[in-house]
């Protein structure tokens, strides 16, 4: 008599280790995406980008073709707003990359992950949601470990003026890139689940085409990269669309709130990545920094899916009484 409910039971344990797993393997490919580019000499976060958008084109088109969804709604504030996601997730993948060329990987990543923080901050401000005093203060501490990550020299006064220059643009860059994100979950927020992923994605591909382009336009120079720059672009942009799609999976089958606890673990495969690959061990208060910034994101999503609980439960105890 209970085996029907062994088997849900069974399926649900099954889903959430195939969830749990492709949301590592985003955290990692993300990681890895990161260090490759490391490896790239000449080429930059322009040619990066085109060839990801170009990638994501090509592969998200027939699959936008097969479902016959139309890449442009009937509203025109929702069009508006799905450009608007593809043009702040376009910047912030820029952001991201131009600023592993100044600071180092772990560090980027770390202050990049900080939107899981400042989601919470402006979803109070423009979506009315509300905000309690342990997600402001978790917020407050993830801007402590922003400032130990940066280290600023007018108060650590620790780095030459170059390397301290240089740590700084990189980190800012990392920051306008958790902005980006932080605007596009927003959107997607405001939007709900009626719009199907490949739309998203579509806009991202063009809008992606569009800005590489005026960037190369605007800097006069349309340069091919050399043959070994040109394989690790192509590997990067291959590894990045394989991360968006093991999150996509990820999200399939299990909740967001788990799913963002376990890509926070992005930062700590960049610390090892960096560590083992390039050699270079983070100092004391960048370290700091970054576990403050891992322990606020994992602290907050935790609390998010607890005080979600509830009503699933209550929700579970309904389907059991009414059967």
């Amino acid at each position: 008599m209970n085996y029907p409910n062994r088997k849900e039971k069974c399926s649900e344990k099954c889903s959430k280790v195939v969830g749990f797993t492709f949301a590592l393997l985003a955290a990692f490919s993300w990681a890895l995406c990161g260090l490759l580019f490391k490896y790239v000499k000449d080429a930059g976060a322009d040619e990066l980008l085109l060839a990801r958008s170009l990638l994501q084109f090509i592969v998200t088109l027939p699959l936008l073709t097969y479902r016959k969804e139309n890449l442009f709604q009937d509203d025109l504030k929702t069009n508006l707003l799905i450009m608007i996601r593809g043009a702040s997730s376009v910047l912030g993948n820029w952001f991201f990359y131009s600023s592993i060329k100044f600071a180092p990987l772990g560090d980027a990543v770390s202050v990049t992950n900080s939107y899981v923080t400042l989601v919470g901050l402006i979803a109070c401000i423009c979506l009315k949601e509300s905000c309690s005093v342990i997600e402001a203060l978790l917020s407050i501490l993830t801007f402590v470990g922003l400032v130990l990550v940066a280290s600023p020299s007018f108060l650590f006064g620790n780095m030459e003026s170059e390397s301290a220059d240089n740590m700084m643009a990189g980190i800012l860059l990392a920051f306008a890139s958790a902005l980006c994100s932080t605007a596009s979950i927003i959107v997607l927020r405001y939007l709900g689940s009626g719009i199907h992923f490949s739309i998203t994605m579509l806009h991202f591909s063009w809008v992606g085409v569009v800005y590489s382009l005026a960037l190369f336009a605007s800097k006069g120079t349309l340069q091919i990269p050399c043959m070994d720059d040109l394989l690790l672009i192509l590997l990067i942009a291959v590894v990045g669309l394989l991360a968006q799609i093991f999150m996509i999976i990820s999200l399939q089958k299990e909740k967001a709130g788990q799913v963002v606890v376990v890509q926070s673990t992005q930062i700590i495969f960049a610390l090892i990545l960096q560590l083992v690959f390039l050699g270079y061990s983070p100092t004391l208060t960048s370290l700091i920094g970054s576990l403050i910034i891992f322990f606020s994101s994992v602290v907050l999503t935790l609390k998010k899916i607890r005080g979600s609980r509830p009503n699933t439960q209550k929700e579970k105890a309904d389907r059991d009484s009414n059967n």
